[in-house]
Parts: C-alpha cells; sequence; structure tokens
C-alpha cells in the first residue's frame, strides 16, 4: 500500500496544480454572468441524428448544442438518440443529480428501474441488477472510460465512493454489454462521464456535510479546474472526505452487537485529470477508498480494522480522422489495483482478521475502427489484448502456482453493424475473447429497432459472459469457466407528448455456469472451499418508465419487477419459502423523482423508492438466525437548492434523506452467515457549491 507519506505528496502536488492553473489564468480572463439552469428536453434525447443534424446545421444555443453532443453512446460505441440505442437504456443528467442533492452513487442509481443494493463482507456494500446479485464481475462500472471493477475479484464498492457533483451525465445500460466491453459487462454497464474542461470554465469548489442521529453520515469537499483554450482542453478534480456507513447497531448471528459510528469508515480520496488537444486524449485517475470494518464475514470483530482498495489509471489515446467516414482509435492503458487490503500495519487482535495484500496490474491496448459504409450503415471492428499480473506484499499465501505471482493474457476481436432503412434499424455483432487462466468464449449480439411515428419498438437478443477475475481462477475447487448468459428484451415506446414519454421494457435473463463462492461440508476429506461453476441463475421481469419536462421542472416515474420463477437459481440466493425470489432484493419496486421550480433559482426535489417486501436471514436475540420477512419500506428524501447570481455563481442547498426514517438494510444477497448490515438513519444535510466562470 502506497505510503503516507506519498499521498500528502500527491495532495501538495493536487494543490499546487490547482492554484498555479488557477493564477495563470485568472489575469487573462474576466468573469462572465451565469446563464439559467440548464436547458433539457425529452424531445432533444428522442430525435434522429439526421434530425439532430439538421438543428446543429441551422444554428443552436450553446446549451442545447452541449444536449445534442451528450447522444448515447455507451450501447454501440457510436452516439445515436435512446429511442434508436441497441440497448435498454437510462440517462441520468447532470441536473437531476444535482438537484435531487444526491449524496453518493447509491443515492443516484437506486432511483433506476432493476437496480438495488446489498452487503458482501467486510463492511462493503455493492449492486443488483433485475433481482440478480453483480457484486462480483456482472456490471461493469466505468469512469471517464476506466474500468473501476478491482482485478482480483472483479467487485465493486458503493457508498461516499465517487464524486457525484463532478458527474456530467450517467448512461447505464440495463441489460447485457459484454459483446462491447467484455467480460465484467454481463448484466449491465454504468458508464459515468464527468464534467470535462469545458464543461467547468473555470475554478468551483463544494462542500457538504451530512448529519444523521449519532454520527455524521459524511464531510466531503470537491475542488475542480478546467478550460478549453483552442484545440487544448484541461480538467483536473479531486474528491476527499469521510463518512460512515450508518449510526445503528450491527448485531451478527451469535448475538454479539456493537454500534457502527465510527466503526464504518467511507474515506475517498480521487484525484481525475483529462488533457487533450485535437484528436489526442489523456486521463489519469487516483482513486484511494478506505473503509473501516467490525463485521467481517458476519462475526463481529473485537476492533475495527482497515479493509481498502487503492486504484490508479493512466490512459493515452488519439482518435484518427483518417476521412470523413473513417476513424481509428489506438489506445494503451494500464490500471494497478490494491482491493481488499489490509497489510498488518494495525496489530490484528482478531486471528480471523488476517492479513490480505496482493497488487494487481493490467497492460491493455486496443485499436478501434468506425466505418460509416454510407450514411445509413456503420460498422466498428477492433481488437484488444490486456496483460495480467498479480503479486504478493505482506501476504504469505502464494498462488497456485506455487509462486509469489502469477499472470494472465486475454486476446478478443469484436464487431459489429449497424443498419438503419425504413422498415426497421438492425444490428448485428459479436466479440470472442480467449484467455490463458480460463479459455475462450464467443458472444453474439442482435437488435432489431423500429420507429413509428411517436411509437419506437425494440428486440434485443444477447449473449454476455462474465470472466473469472484472478481470484475466482486461484482459489477454484475445480477448473473455473467463464458465466455465460443469454438475455432477450422487448421494449415499446410511446412519446405522449413533445416533452412527456412512456417505455415498458421485457426482459428475460438465463445464466449457465454461474460462477460462485461454495462450502462444500460433505466432501470425503473434510470441508472445502473455493470457487465452481455451478447449474444456473436468471430472473424474468418488466420495467415501466414515465419522464415528463416541462418549464417547470420535470417528473419521472418508474416501476419494476423480477421473478425467479420457473428459472434454476444458485441454492444459496433461493429464498427458501418463495421460489419467485432472491435473498436480499424486492420483486417490486417503485421510484419518483421530481424537481419543481419555485422560482427563477430556486428548486425543491422530492424524490421517493418504495421496495416491496424482501427475504434474508437475521440474528435471533439468544443466538442463531432465521429467514426473515423484511416489510416495504419508503426511502423518502426532500432537496432544496438556491442559486445566487451575480458575476459568479454560489449555489446552497439542504435536505432531508431518509425523512420517515426506515430501517435501511442492506441483507445479504446469500446465505453465508451474516446478518443485514444497517445503512443511513434520518440525516440532515447541507451542500455549498461556488463557481468561478471564466468569459468565454
Amino acid at each position: 500500500m502506497i505510503q503516507p507519506l506519498l499521498h500528502k505528496q500527491i495532495k501538495r502536488l493536487y494543490y499546487t496544480l490547482c492554484i498555479v492553473i488557477s493564477a495563470s489564468l485568472f489575469p487573462s480572463h474576466s468573469f462572465a454572468q451565469d446563464t439559467t439552469h440548464v436547458v433539457d428536453s425529452l424531445s432533444i434525447y428522442n430525435m434522429s441524428l439526421e434530425d439532430l443534424l439538421k438543428i446543429k446545421e441551422s444554428g443552436v444555443s450553446s446549451q442545447l448544442e452541449s444536449i445534442i453532443n451528450s447522444l448515447i453512446g455507451v450501447a454501440s460505441k457510436k452516439s445515436v438518440s435512446l429511442r434508436n440505442s441497441p440497448a435498454i437504456v437510462t440517462l441520468i443528467t447532470e441536473e437531476e443529480i444535482e438537484r435531487s442533492g444526491a449524496r453518493d452513487l447509491i443515492d443516484v442509481l437506486r432511483l433506476v428501474p432493476g437496480i438495488d443494493f446489498g452487503s458482501d463482507v467486510q463492511g462493503v456494500v455493492s449492486i443488483g441488477i433485475r433481482g440478480n446479485w453483480a457484486h462480483e464481475g456482472k456490471v461493469l462500472l466505468l469512469l471517464d472510460g476506466q474500468e473501476m471493477n478491482e482485478i482480483l475479484y472483479s467487485s465493486l464498492q458503493l457508498g461516499n465512493h465517487f464524486d457525484v457533483s463532478q458527474i456530467k451525465r450517467i448512461e447505464i445500460i440495463r441489460g447485457p454489454g459484454s459483446a462491447i466491453y467484455g467480460g465484467y459487462a454481463e448484466y449491465g454497464v454504468i458508464n459515468i462521464i464527468t464534467k470535462s474542461g469545458a464543461d467547468i470554465h473555470g475554478v468551483s469548489a463544494s462542500v457538504s456535510d451530512g448529519e444523521m442521529q449519532n454520527a455524521f453520515g459524511h464531510r466531503n469537499i470537491s475542488v475542480a479546474a478546467g478550460n478549453k483554450i483552442n484545440d487544448f482542453q484541461y480538467s483536473l478534480a479531486g474528491f476527499f472526505g469521510e463518512g460512515n456507513r450508518s449510526d445503528a447497531t450491527y448485531t451478527d448471528f451469535s448475538g454479539n452487537s456493537y454500534s457502527m459510528a465510527g466503526n464504518s469508515n467511507l474515506d475517498p480520496e480521487n484525484i481525475n485529470l483529462g488533457l487533450s488537444y485535437k484528436g489526442w486524449s489523456f486521463r489519469g485517475i487516483y482513486d484511494n477508498y478506505e473503509m473501516t470494518t467490525r463485521d467481517n464475514y458476519g462475526t463481529i470483530l473485537s476492533q475495527a480494522y482497515p479493509n481498502n482498495f487503492l486504484s490508479e489509471f493512466a490512459e493515452l489515446k488519439y482518435e484518427a480522422k483518417l476521412s470523413d467516414k473513417i476513424t481509428l482509435t489506438p489506445l494503451v492503458n494500464f490500471k494497478l489495483q490494491k482491493p481488499w487490503n489490509f497489510a498488518g500495519t494495525v496489530p490484528a487482535v482478531d486471528s480471523s482478521y488476517t492479513v490480505y495484500d496482493k497488487t494487481a496490474e493490467r497492460y491493455r491496448a486496443n485499436l478501434t475502427m468506425s466505418y460509416d459504409i454510407t450514411h445509413k450503415i456503420n460498422l466498428i471492428a477492433g481488437g484488444e489484448v490486456y496483460y495480467d499480473y498479480a503479486s504478493l506484499g505482506a501476504d504469505t499465501t502464494l498462488f497456485q502456482n506455487g509462486k509469489r505471482n502469477i499472470s494472465y493474457t486475454n486476446e478478443a476481436v469484436f464487431m459489429q453493424v449497424f443498419f438503419k432503412n425504413r422498415i426497421a434499424s438492425l444490428l448485428l455483432g459479436g466479440r470472442y475473447d480467449n484467455n490463458s487462466g480460463y479459455g475462450s468464449d464467443f458472444v453474439p449480439r442482435l437488435g432489431i429497432m423500429k420507429k413509428i411515428d411517436k411509437w419506437n419498438f425494440k428486440f434485443l437478443f444477447n449473449n454476455s459472459f462474465r470472466a473469472p477475475g484472478i481470484e475466482n481462477i486461484d482459489f477454484a475447487i475445480a477448473p473455473i469457466k467463464p458465466e455465460v448468459t443469454q438475455v432477450i428484451e422487448l421494449e415499446a415506446g410511446y412519446e405522449l407528448a413533445s416533452n412527456m414519454y412512456l417505455t415498458a421494457n421485457f426482459f428475460d435473463i438465463t445464466t449457465w455456469n454461474p460462477i460462485v463462492y461454495y462450502v462444500d461440508t460433505l466432501a470425503v476429506n473434510g470441508s472445502y472451499d473455493g470457487y465452481k461453476n455451478l447449474s444456473g441463475a436468471g430472473s424474468t421481469g418488466i420495467e415501466v418508465d414515465y419522464r415528463l419536462k416541462d418549464t417547470w421542472g420535470y417528473l419521472d416515474l418508474n416501476y419494476s419487477f423480477y421473478s425467479t420463477a420457473g428459472k434454476t437459481v444458485i441454492p444459496a440466493d433461493q429464498v427458501p419459502t418463495d421460489n419467485s425470489m432472491t435473498l436480499g432484493f424486492a420483486s417490486n419496486k417503485f421510484n419518483i423523482s421530481a424537481c419543481y421550480y419555485i422560482a427563477k433559482h430556486i428548486s425543491i426535489a422530492p424524490t421517493v423508492s418504495w421496495i416491496g417486501k424482501r427475504y434474508g436471514y437475521a440474528p435471533i436475540d439468544t443466538g442463531g438466525s432465521y429467514l426473515k420477512l423484511f416489510s416495504p419500506m419508503a426511502l423518502v428524501n426532500l432537496f432544496v437548492q438556491y442559486e445566487i447570481v451575480s458575476r459568479n455563481k454560489l449555489k446552497i442547498g439542504i435536505g432531508c434523506f431518509n425523512i420517515l426514517n426506515e430501517d435501511n438494510e442492506f441483507i445479504q444477497p446469500y446465505n453465508s452467515g451474516h446478518a443485514p448490515l444497517p445503512g443511513q438513519s434520518r440525516e440532515f444535510d447541507i451542500r455549498l457549491t461556488y463557481f468561478l466562470n471564466f468569459k468565454k
């Protein structure tokens, strides 16, 4: 783990860069007055590419131009409108995040149909999608193109982790993305795009403080500087803070308890640098997420221990326009990660909490070509290779090869063709991967999109896969194979008015060979545990989304339902008394997200997540556990924002989260001896954001 001295040096470098950049630019730029709030419209997002090009040719305002440029690209690597996108996509804008007062990514994603959250081990909370636990390698999280999933287990860690105040937009595929993105995108993709230098266009600073009943929820600071000067663009953002997962009491299955206040730290440290010049671009990210845990694997520890996640990323990319029709994009990428890290810096009083100190590195090269064969036919093709290398630090447990290091290689090729004609738009694609650790896999992709007046229809057929992580391979009971998933999706949408849209989609997910951590207590030579492929998993369901956008504000209502009836389910995930549900996740979920502009610079934004009944294992007072029915709950939030606009801009936000003070518990979505992990109680939040805008 990087030493504290280096941490301080990095911070000093960051602050120095901010001061230098600001000082160098202030003398040569006067400040411009702020414009009104960001223009946004459903009709813009639903237009065809041809219609958008016509608008651009006729001349548009800078605000409208930015909206047009924010088309969906996550589903196809080529920007298309929402209605033509070959996937079930949710777009979350900067305005929606800001107005809602979202504290972190959990607040943002909870309002998306089909997404929920559960607890893993050692204080970690992660994501579920459409009734399936997706913590390890089933959902890909991209931050400015960088894969945030850690390499060893492919897992994600959420809760006061990422800086939502710097997000420009989030594109979410609720469905597979492996044909484009590879083995972390089996069930979905979350693509986070932060503000560019042109978006920042100056210097900003934001501080936020959240107070729960018995402890602070978070205390964070975010600073950013950025600008675009001719062909050169830069952005530099930093996010630092501290938080508590909860202020409630955790009780394990032995009847032992402790207060999570001060024992469930969530302390982020993130620096994000973006540079671009003409076709060249560079992205560098330093992300150090420091946690503490006492819940361990379910049994309470005598004190809080570190559980840290360090990631470092660097990417260099060049977009070469060989002609008006052909673009070639080579890139090289590097990431280094130290996840689940406990190097023994704190003496371990508890024998069950042992040193885990491993470093994983990935070196990747990718070459992608986009060829507009005609104005109605686009071809995207490419290939990539990456090399994974893992090594031991203070950890003394050797890898399966008997050494202190291990490595794997992966080669992949991918291709997709997008046809657009009067009958329907058609997408055909696929990806082939060959990995030295687990073999090869091929996943095809088919999408048919049709727009008829105010209606649009989609039929999507995708195969996807989950690539085993390094530790999945290393701790395998038998040779591990990739998971393979088949997803069929149908969507229908109708434009009720120019500012009002309704969509409904059906999905069917079937997974073969799911990779599961398995404990066999009936083994001939005694119990053993490790990763293995089981028979299957999956779910079916529907999602409905209604969106309204007007001059007074906006309203989003969505409902999601899943069922596992008729599906093979991983035994540890199944609710024993109900074959239609998995542990931890409600079959029914309803969200409301709204914003009303009380005056030109004042908005009030309520959000509600109604989560239906859930099942999970809970502790008995006398010791042991039982299957508990968790009653439906409503997580109600309210956030008010006031903008003071003069030469620069000051935004003041005040909110209350979990107003009803529900017992917001993160249930372990598999039966593995871990009691539900309490979430945040009622929290009052205040936020101050100040902008210094450069004159254009």
